[in-house]
């Protein structure tokens, strides 16, 4: 194994975990903003007329909008199958010591110590654990992005169908010659 390798798939592993944590910090972003949407359509809801209208989009809007918050929570915490033997293309079950998992399954540090040493000794070893590592990542990005991806479409159509709503609020109210009850004092 040349060090070129090892440096080729780490500068591999640092963008799949940038990734990573660029999912997670956009799922909870919009996850932000759809709640700032929501605490601010909270004040409207006395005001909606009940009419097949408003209570078509209303339950439109409640089902986007819970759907992306369900998408977004999988995006920040993603249910992922693990691999099964041959998969990664290694049937041999080895100690990962350069996983979080991995070190955890460890009772005690000079267990680890021994265990990491043994694996830095063969450096294709190492080599494959960052391999195995960097394809794990992938995955897990894989499941965030499919999800995220949803979140973000939903989204969209629960602000739009909340818009909706506002303005057929207001159109109403001063088609009847009113002041909507939310300006009133």
């Amino acid at each position: 194994m040349s060090r070129d390798n090892l440096s080729v798939v780490l500068r591999i592993l640092d963008n799949e975990n940038r990734l990573l944590e660029r999912a997670d910090q956009k799922a909870m972003a919009q996850l932000s903003i759809l709640g700032v949407f929501m605490v601010f359509f909270i004040a409207y809801y006395r005001v909606i007329p009940v009419n097949p209208f408003t209570v078509a989009f209303l339950c439109i809007y409640f089902f986007c909008a819970l759907y992306a918050m369900t998408s977004l929570l999988m995006s920040v915490r993603p249910r992922i199958q693990k691999s099964k033997p041959g998969e990664t293309g290694n049937d041999e079950t080895t100690c990962e010591p350069a996983f979080f998992a991995g070190i955890c399954q460890f009772s005690n540090l000079g267990d680890y110590q021994r265990a990491l040493e043994n694996v830095l000794q063969n450096e294709n070893a190492v080599l494959n654990i960052y391999i195995r590592q960097v394809f794990s990542v992938a995955r897990i990005n894989a499941v965030k992005y499919k999800y995220l991806q949803r979140a973000t479409i939903f989204t969209i159509v629960a602000l739009v169908v909340e818009l909706i709503i506002i303005a057929y609020l207001f159109a109403n109210y001063l088609g009847e010659g009113a002041i909507p009850p939310i300006f009133r004092g």
